[in-house]
């Protein structure tokens, strides 16, 4: 069977499934913010975030599954703020490697993660891809990745 990967943007269709991802145990747990998010807060996180010219939210897809999001946040200092998660059930796969590097390839600057002290599989990840530790401030450990 052929497999067909794709990382494009979301759209408001996407809103029950990333909402679902966003209220999962352990991606709460792994957040830095752990609240449950009501359907109407998160519809409106879709449509500011689609419309926001300084922000891009992709979704990762396996044969037409959904299977993780990243998200970009354009800073003023000309740095990309990013935030991921994988769908619970493919979780332990390396979708998050998966979906970094494609996300990463052909893209040039300066990136940063924030990951919340004891979420080791995503700092293993990162480091895998040379983001380096620069800083923890409250339980949550700072990353950046130059890419020239």
């Amino acid at each position: 069977m052929k497999k067909k990967l794709i990382l494009r943007e979301i759209t408001e269709s996407d809103l029950v499934v990333l909402l679902e991802w966003r209220n999962d145990k352990v991606t709460r747990q792994n957040s830095i913010n752990s609240v449950l998010v009501s359907v109407n807060e998160h519809k409106e996180y879709i449509k500011n975030t689609i419309t926001n010219p300084h922000r891009t939210q992709f979704i990762l897809e396996l044969n037409e599954v959904p299977i993780g999001t990243i998200r970009e946040d354009r800073l003023e200092t000309e740095e990309f703020e990013l935030s991921y998660t994988v769908n619970p059930k493919y979780r332990g796969k390396k979708i998050g490697q998966l979906m970094m590097n494609l996300y990463l390839i052909n893209r040039k600057g300066s990136f940063l993660c924030e990951i919340k002290d004891g979420n080791i599989p995503s700092v293993k990840m990162i480091e895998k891809f040379g983001f380096k530790f620069f800083k923890q401030e409250r339980g949550v450990n700072y990353y950046k990745l130059t890419q020239v």
